[in-house]
Parts: C-alpha cells; sequence; structure tokens
C-alpha cells in the first residue's frame, strides 16, 4: 500500500473542541475509555465517491433539473417596476407590502447564491476525489461529546446529496441478510419509513422494475426517486443503483449472499432525544410513544401530538374561540414536528411559536392575528407535549434545577458520560474589546470566568447538553462493541447508526445492547453523583421519582432504531 497522505496528518486540530466559551476543551483530559476508543475507530473508516451519483448530479446542475439538495441555477425574477407617480398613488399599506415583497425576493435570490456557491464547491470537490481509491475523515469531538467530521464540505454527516456522493470503499458480502436491509433502507429513502420493516422490503420488491429502469436511465425516471415525497433522493438514487448491480449479479446465477455492497445501511433513531430522556426517567408512557417499548407497530410521536393538539383546538373552536376555529382542519403532523423534535433539546415557548410563524403554518392568518395564532397554537402543543412526554419535561426540569444551583454558586456543571467523556458546561460572561484597524474597528470577544457565570445560559443549556451527552456516548459504545466484532466501516451522525448491508443486524443487535447497558443502570441518579464528584457539592438536588419502564425491553423493538 503507497505511503498515506492528507493534510490532516502534518495539520494538528484539537481532538475536543470548544466555543466562544471553552467548556470541555478548556480540561486537561476530557475524552477517554469509549468515547476516545470511538472516536480513533470512526475516522478508520474508508470512503470512495459514487461516481454514478457523482454524474447524475452534475447532469442535473448543468440542466438545471429541480431536485433536492441542488438549488435552482437562477434568481427568482423581481416584479415589474412601477413608475414613481404609480407607485406614489398606491395607498399606504400597497407600497408597504410591495417594499416587503421586494425585500423578501431580494433576500431569498441572495440566499440562493451561496446555495449554489456551497453545492458547485461539493460538486467539484467531489469530482476531483473520484480518482481516489480510498478517502478518511478526521473527526473531532464537540464539547458534550458528539463526534464531527473536520472537513466541511463533503463529509458523510451531510445532507442528502453529499450522503448520496459517498459510498464504503470496501465492499462486503451481504450474507443471509443483506438484500433484505438494501431493500429496506431503499424503501426508507424514498419515504415509507413509517410500514413495518418486512413490508418496506416488500414495498421494495414489488418496485423493482422501476428501480432498475432508474438505474439504466436517472433522469428519464426522476419523478420516481425524486419526487417531493422522497425524504432522501440522492440516498434513493445511490440504492436504486446497488440494487440494479445486485440484480444484474443474480442474473448471471450468482448466489446473492456473495455480492459485495458498498452503499452505507442506515438506521434512524425515534426522536433520539426523548428515547434517552424516557430511559433516563424509566418513563413507559414516553418510551411506547418513540418506540423504546415494542407495542407491534411502529408508534409515531409526532401523530400523536397533533392528534391530541386537535383535540385541544376542537374543544376550543366548539366553545366558539375564534383562533381554535380558524385552526381547524390546518393541522398535521408536520404542524407540530419541528416543535416535538426540539423540546428535547431546549427549545423555549416562545421559540415554538417563533417557529410556527417561520415555518408558514400561521399564513392563513393575517397581520397580527398570525402571533395571536401560533401563540394559541403553541399552548396547545405544549399541553399535548405535557400528556406524550411529560416525564421527560420534568427530567430536563431537574437537569435545569441542577445547572442553576451550580450557577448560583458560580460552578459550572460538569459530568462523566457512561462513554467516559468529561462535558464542562460553563458559559462564563464575555468581555468585547474593540481594536481599531487600517480596514476598521474589529471587535473581538472572549470569556471572562472572574466576572461568573451566565445563570440563564447555564439553565437553558443545560437539558440539552446533557441529553446530547448520552445520545453521543450511545453512538461511541455502539461504535467500540462493532469495533469488538471486527466491523470498521461505520456511518455514524448522532441518532442515525449506519454500516453495510452485511453488517446491519450485527448493528442492529449492538446499539440496542450498548442502549440496555447505559440504561438498566440507574443513569440519572449515576449523572447526578458524577455531578456531585465533579462539583464538590453533596446538597446537589435529588433527581425526581422515576417510573418502572423495564428497558431491555428495547432488545425487541422493532422500530427503536429502523
Amino acid at each position: 500500500m503507497p505511503a498515506l497522505t492528507g493534510g490532516y496528518l502534518t495539520l494538528r486540530t484539537n481532538a475536543v473542541k470548544g466555543q466562544l466559551n471553552p467548556h470541555t476543551a478548556a480540561l486537561d483530559r476530557p475524552l477517554t475509555g469509549a468515547a476516545l476508543e470511538a472516536l480513533n475507530w470512526v475516522q478508520k473508516t474508508r470512503w470512495k465517491i459514487n461516481k454514478w451519483v457523482l454524474d447524475v448530479a452534475l447532469q442535473c446542475r448543468d440542466e438545471g433539473i429541480p431536485v433536492e439538495g441542488l438549488p435552482r441555477p437562477d434568481n427568482i425574477p423581481l416584479p415589474d417596476p412601477l413608475p414613481e407617480d404609480v407607485y406614489a398613488a398606491l395607498p399606504k399599506e400597497e407600497q408597504v407590502k410591495r417594499r416587503r415583497q421586494m425585500e423578501e425576493i431580494h433576500s431569498k435570490n441572495a440566499s440562493l447564491m451561496g446555495q449554489r456557491a456551497a453545492v458547485y464547491r461539493r460538486l467539484s470537490l467531489a469530482a476531483d476525489l473520484a480518482s481516489f481509491p480510498a478517502l478518511w475523515f478526521p473527526h473531532f469531538c464537540d464539547f458534550r461529546g458528539r463526534l464531527y467530521p473536520i472537513a466541511q464540505e463533503l463529509h458523510p454527516q451531510g445532507d442528502s446529496l453529499t450522503k448520496g456522493l459517498l459510498t464504503f470503499a470496501e465492499p462486503v458480502r451481504l450474507g443471509a441478510n443483506g438484500q433484505w436491509w438494501l431493500y429496506v433502507v431503499l424503501a426508507n429513502a424514498m419515504g415509507h419509513d413509517k410500514l413495518p420493516l418486512q413490508e418496506r422490503a416488500d414495498w421494495t420488491d414489488n418496485n423493482l422494475n422501476l428501480i432498475l429502469a432508474t438505474a439504466k436511465d436517472p433522469l428519464a425516471y426522476i419523478d420516481f426517486w425524486a419526487h417531493e415525497d422522497v425524504d432522501s433522493p440522492w440516498e434513493a438514487l445511490s440504492l436504486c443503483f446497488e440494487v440494479a448491480q445486485l440484480c444484474e449479479w443474480a442474473a448471471l446465477g450468482n448466489r446473492v449472499e456473495d455480492f459485495e455492497s458498498t452503499v452505507p445501511v442506515r438506521l434512524d433513531a425515534t426522536c433520539s432525544g426523548i428515547q434517552h430522556l424516557s430511559a433516563l426517567m424509566r418513563d413507559e408512557a414516553s418510551a411506547r410513544c418513540v418506540n423504546v417499548l415494542p407495542t407491534g407497530k411502529r408508534e409515531d410521536i409526532y401523530s400523536d401530538v397533533a392528534n391530541k393538539v386537535k383535540q385541544f383546538v376542537a374543544t376550543d373552536a366548539a366553545k366558539g374561540n375564534p383562533l381554535a376555529v380558524q385552526w381547524l382542519g390546518k393541522i398535521g403532523r408536520k404542524t407540530v414536528k419541528r416543535a416535538v423534535m426540539t423540546t428535547p433539546y431546549g427549545v423555549t415557548e416562545s421559540g415554538i411559536a417563533e417557529q410556527l410563524v417561520n415555518d408558514g403554518f400561521c399564513n392563513h392568518f393575517r397581520g397580527e392575528d398570525r402571533r395571536k395564532a401560533a401563540a394559541y397554537l403553541r399552548d396547545c402543543i405544549v399541553g399535548a407535549l405535557d400528556e406524550s412526554i411529560g416525564q421527560p419535561r420534568r427530567a430536563m426540569q431537574y437537569m435545569q434545577d441542577v445547572a442553576r444551583f451550580l450557577a448560583e454558586n458560580n460552578l459550572p456543571l460538569q459530568w462523566t458520560t457512561p462513554a467516559g467523556f468529561t462535558v464542562r458546561q460553563a458559559y462564563y460572561e464575555t468581555h468585547e474589546t474593540r481594536v481599531e484597524t487600517l480596514i476598521g474597528d474589529v471587535s473581538l470577544r472572549r470569556e471572562k470566568p472572574e466576572a461568573g457565570l451566565v445563570v440563564r445560559k447555564q439553565c437553558a443549556a443545560a437539558a440539552p447538553n446533557v441529553v446530547h451527552s448520552f445520545d453521543a456516548a450511545h453512538l461511541c459504545r455502539t461504535a467500540v462493541a462493532m469495533k469488538r466484532d471486527g466491523v470498521r466501516d461505520l456511518a455514524f451522525v448522532h441518532d442515525s447508526f449506519g454500516t453495510h448491508a452485511g453488517h446491519t443486524d450485527t448493528l442492529s443487535q449492538r446499539l440496542r445492547e450498548e442502549f440496555v447497558a447505559i440504561y438498566s443502570r440507574p443513569a440519572l441518579e449515576e449523572w447526578r453523583q458524577s455531578v456531585i464528584v465533579h462539583s464538590g457539592r453533596d446538597d446537589i438536588p435529588p433527581i425526581p421519582k422515576l417510573g418502572a419502564l423495564d428497558v431491555s425491553k428495547v432488545l425487541e423493538s422493532e422500530f427503536f432504531f429502523s
């Protein structure tokens, strides 16, 4: 093998990165145990460019074919300008409306320019790297222990286009169940991930003719693999190519089990943050909502919350609430999804209202009524969340209480995760210095520990940072378990774990076993004890009352990661 070359062999990079506040990066040796072992192991995965996907992406870009991940090639046209006298004669309200329309178009066009530049750089880089037999992506840890690639333009944690462009460099035999897993994840990518696993595999089998036709002429069948309901079109396309090769291999009389596959098979969590919080609280109700417990079907917490919100709105509408009346028939799974997803990561109630407005769900209201409508529906969503995931929300409140207790004593929040990573959350006050230069004033900010901690930030960030540290620990422990099984190629993204189709049975088992290993212990109390050790305070508030969840049941849950 030729000598390895590459910039990251000579450019030293910190394994743990901080922010304006260094947090964990200020510690001497925060990265130990499974976290360190996982960081080194994930970096050993060998990747290469999927040339078939690259060719299609370049053709779509050059011909201006609209596919998710490729911004439109031209700017949004501006309305024809009005003569000054015509504009001056417009009512003030119309003038304001027209100015806002122009501002919105200018803003969108500026965004499109940035998107086009980013995608063109990514495709250009992929083209430059397409001839390399193997690529490696060095990673670092953020201050919660999550793993991220150092590379920014092209990496395995990117969007659908980026993931479609990357495939494993070394093939692995499908083995007994590899074909089934390829079929399952192709259905996932095509937007059928709510079905039972066998029905997903059946969907792919029933659509083989279209899949083979897509692989033969992708642009002729773009309405199949890239229509608006497809979750991940470029991953779907890469899987179409893979399945077509498999069918060709089998048609020659070869054994399916001996086909060597390179496309990653990714298994996704069901609202990962709530999965971890439900396990921390041993709460059966919320665990059932996010498929930690097996129920015989795929539970969908977004639909569950949406249905509760609909009930609240219908009740209020029957009482004559005018806002509720206008919300009737306008609430669906997508309306509440973002609020549910971001709740474990600390979204505020005002933030939920902002999401509803910014995502366009309040557009059927006018003017100031939009804000009122968003505030009303936010209250309904919060009420539904309390019913569906009340215990996880109590866990989050407890973490905030601990952070507040420490911050009021000017102590950072610090703990060691089940993967051996020590997290330090320390939002100290910052100081701004203005420096005069020949090209103008420059503002420099640095933290100022002597000024104390920002209590508000310490509280607001506690729950999301703790949750992120636990999902990072789960990922790291799973990576190490796969290492022990001799599986090197991993495609891990926080709440999405992937590997070769031929190793997916092993991955599916190991990620469940490691979840059990973390949460079959008194994980929340162990977190508290770790905080006590690091803070030196033995009067940390006690944990809330736990439920009776049997975490080992996750071993039987088909949809925990699917």
